[in-house]
């Protein structure tokens, strides 16, 4: 897998450090301050968008020449790892969903978090 997508939602009132965040979600913590997901919820619709791509798994998708991912949800936040080559399109999909539920992309290639802040 080629990009990283990190995704999670703070709790009201709080702001960590969006670095440490994605490292313990890398290793399958649920850090203190980050709002729970709703996992199924999330799963079914990546499924919905990507009804047309292989279903490799249940968290595995391939759609051919557009790419392919792993999306791990977890209690607390969600990663996706994206084939280098998946397509511009296909990474903005999934930030959209992922936006759906509230949770802005953090993009740990190149430390940044999109919510404004």
């Amino acid at each position: 897998m080629a990009r990283s997508l990190a995704f999670w939602k703070y709790e009201d009132g709080v702001y960590l450090d969006n670095q440490e965040i994605y490292e313990k979600l890398c290793s399958g913590e649920s850090p203190d301050g980050l709002a729970e997901l709703p996992k199924e919820k999330i799963l079914s619709r990546v499924a919905e968008v990507f009804q047309k791509w292989e279903r490799l798994d249940d968290n595995s998708f391939d759609g051919g020449e557009k790419g392919s991912f792993t999306a791990e949800i977890l209690p607390r936040g969600a990663i996706f790892e994206c084939s280098f080559s998946t397509q511009f399109d296909v990474l903005n999909a999934i930030i959209d969903i992922m936006g759906e539920f509230g949770c802005p992309l953090y993009d740990p290639q190149i430390t940044e978090r999109f919510d404004g802040k």
